[in-house]
């Protein structure tokens, strides 16, 4: 057996099923038996656990945090990836309504999309002037005596006379009672015919919006229809009484601006009957 040049454990020339030291000079007499090199062991189950999973660790773009980093599957939770979690979907920890971080729509469970604030301003003041205008020519049979106050003034001052502004002011508060109850006779009317029939007023169809229920896609029936303005029928019977007028009106202003901040942008007529107002599908 060649001599080995360096130090260290080598076959002992005398016996084979052992190992010899070599000082680098002599053989010296440690010996040791030659066992076969023993197999690696099996990695461990923390070993095998991806940097991403293991506890503390933080996500990353692979494994089973899906690519976004968050859990996916049936059991991930809210804000997991939009395939695996589409915004407006109820969840565990969401089961009602909820905000797309996109394009910032609120959404109702089955996926419309509640109307914005401003849309629902606007719609109103359409359908504002428009019963305006229907009120004005109902109630024309009782403006006759206050019209002919009104002119008679209007004659004593272009004959250089000092007309006396309390006559039209009488005459007019003798009819601002029945011309108050045309005015909310046709409001509700107009409301009610159109709810039932179209889902929406005419302001509302300008601004592309319906009214459903809450708690699902269907036309609502008179019943909701009619409860959706009883406040707005309460608030202008206050405001035909002197003594509860400023009631009437803070009321008239509570009901739309409940929306403002109410998480699913409803008003007080919403909420007495459980409608919303959403997008109208193209």
């Amino acid at each position: 057996m060649t001599t080995p040049s360096a130090p260290g454990w080598y076959e002992d020339p005398d016996d084979a099923a052992r190992l010899r030291y070599f000082d680098g000079i002599v053989w010296s007499s440690h010996t040791t038996p030659r066992h076969p090199q023993p197999p690696a062991p099996a990695p461990t189950t923390a070993d095998t656990v991806p940097p991403a999973t293991a506890p503390g660790a933080p996500t990353n773009a692979t494994g089973p945090a899906g690519p976004t980093g968050n859990q996916t599957g049936p059991g991930a939770p809210w804000g997991g990836s939009p395939q695996q979690q589409p915004w407006g979907q109820p969840s565990a920890q969401h089961p009602h309504w909820q905000q797309a971080p996109a394009d910032r729509a609120l959404r109702m469970p089955d996926g419309d999309v509640v109307a914005e604030w401003w849309r629902r301003l606007l719609a109103w003041l359409v359908d504002w002037l428009v019963t305006g205008l229907l009120a004005g020519v109902a109630s024309l049979p009782f403006l006759g005596p206050y019209l002919d106050a009104v002119r008679a003034g209007l004659d004593a001052a272009a004959r250089g006379e000092n007309p006396d502004f309390t006559v039209p002011l009488e005459a007019f508060a003798q009819v601002a009672l029945p011309i108050g109850l045309i005015q909310i006779a046709v409001g509700l009317v107009y409301s009610t015919l159109f709810l039932v029939w179209r889902s929406a007023t005419p302001g509302k169809m300008l601004l592309g919006t319906i009214v459903r229920p809450t708690a699902g896609r269907a036309r609502i029936g008179v019943v909701v229809a009619l409860r959706r303005q009883s406040i707005g029928v309460v608030s202008d019977l206050l405001q035909l009484n002197p003594l509860l007028n400023v009631a009437g009106v803070v009321l008239s202003v509570v009901d739309p601006g409940w929306l403002l901040r109410d998480p699913r942008r409803q008003a007080l007529h919403d909420k007495v009957a459980d409608t919303v107002v959403v997008l109208r599908k193209r």
